[in-house]
């Protein structure tokens, strides 16, 4: 196998906000519980298929931002790449918007972050059919700090009640993971 697949589940328990509003029945989304469930998932799949990954934040509390960007640059061997699982929110009250989609960003100006950020993008939309937001560029953190290539997938909005629903469901979140998963092996297997 080419690389090793740094799998960063974003936040943690303690993280203030990033949840949904309440739907009708009282749940609520809540995201570090949803990445971390994509996580999972993908890293069965990998693991099934013989290609190396490391689980980023194996704890449920907050790692703070420095420290993750420590763990994956201290990982040994040069060949890594990290996948930032996220979902998203268009606000940060409590409300639903409309916005809706999936988005992948890799770092400005970087090549290798762009296509590898196409590859997942496409998979993502395919998988899915949801909006395509498209490849973007931000200067995240997690992306200007790690010495590898990374990416930072935003897979749905859970502030959009209709994709709040559908995040919800587990087989719903194998879909997201598979979808990841596809990602990479069609990149383990390109030239």
């Amino acid at each position: 196998m080419k690389y090793v697949w740094i799998l960063d589940n974003g936040h943690g328990v303690n993280t203030a906000g990033k949840r949904s509003p309440k739907l009708p029945n009282e749940s609520q989304l809540l995201e570090y519980e949803y990445n971390r469930s994509i996580v999972n998932s993908l890293a069965t799949l990998l693991h099934s298929a013989g290609i190396n990954y490391h689980i980023l934040v194996p704890e449920l509390n907050d790692i703070p931002l420095a420290e993750r960007v420590a763990r994956a640059n201290t990982l040994p061997g040069n060949a890594k790449r990290l996948v930032s699982i996220h979902g998203n929110s268009a606000v940060d009250e409590l409300i639903w918007h409309p916005a809706s989609g999936i988005e992948t960003f890799h770092f400005p100006g970087s090549e290798k972050g762009a296509a590898l950020a196409e590859v997942f993008q496409r998979h993502l939309i395919a998988t899915t059919h949801w909006k395509n937001r498209g490849v973007k560029t931000d200067k995240f953190y997690i992306l200007k700090h790690t010495s590898m290539t990374s990416i930072l997938t935003k897979n749905g909005f859970y502030s959009n009640q209709a994709e709040c629903i559908k995040m919800m469901d587990s087989a719903w979140r194998e879909k997201i993971a598979l979808a990841h998963y596809n990602a990479i092996v069609e990149i383990e297997q390109s030239v």
